[in-house]
């Protein structure tokens, strides 16, 4: 019982106190997903985030070389360019690191189709500490939304699946 707790996956509200709360309106794309964590609280954010999203599973890094050979000749960035723009230390995978603090980590890219965030929050309350990942995306042309409305089903499986891959990993 203990385990389906931990590694049930809940879509959440977008929390208010989140540094990405003020792209909430107007967003093309806005969700969070949530789960629970046991002993993540010790972990700083940078490996709360390699560990959920830095070594997703075959299937998604499937899914990413497929993007990446769809959008390149629209001139979207692609995942290998995206990690060529930044050092080790600046990004999580590929994706570039925009904000850290003890609780938040925000990372993300902007593109002259779309601006992304994903927020990895960790929220303490008396029943528990929770760890909700929220994504934001702005589109600016007609071709950004529709790569987003393309991707909107597939980025839902991806992150409640990293969610729960992390959340079976730490017990």
């Amino acid at each position: 019982m203990c385990l389906e707790r931990k590694t049930r996956v809940r879509r959440t509200t977008p929390p208010p106190e989140s540094v990405v709360a003020s792209w909430y309106e107007n967003a093309s794309l806005l969700d969070s997903y949530s789960i629970d964590l046991s002993s993540s609280k010790q972990y700083s954010m940078r490996v709360l985030a390699t560990r959920t999203v830095g070594d997703p599973p075959e299937w998604i890094k499937a899914l990413i070389a497929v993007r990446d050979t769809l959008v390149t000749p629209f001139g979207v960035k692609t995942s290998g360019e995206v990690r060529a723009s930044r050092a080790d230390n600046e990004r999580v995978d590929f994706f570039p690191v925009q904000w850290e603090s003890n609780d938040e980590i925000v990372l993300g890219e902007d593109d002259r189709h779309l601006d992304f965030r994903l927020s990895l929050l960790r929220r303490n309350s008396p029943t528990g500490t929770q760890l909700i990942a929220t994504t934001v995306v702005h589109s600016h042309n007609a071709f950004g939304l529709t790569y987003l409305n393309v991707i909107r089903p597939l980025h839902h499986l991806v992150i409640k699946a990293n969610l729960a891959h992390f959340a079976r990993a730490q017990g």
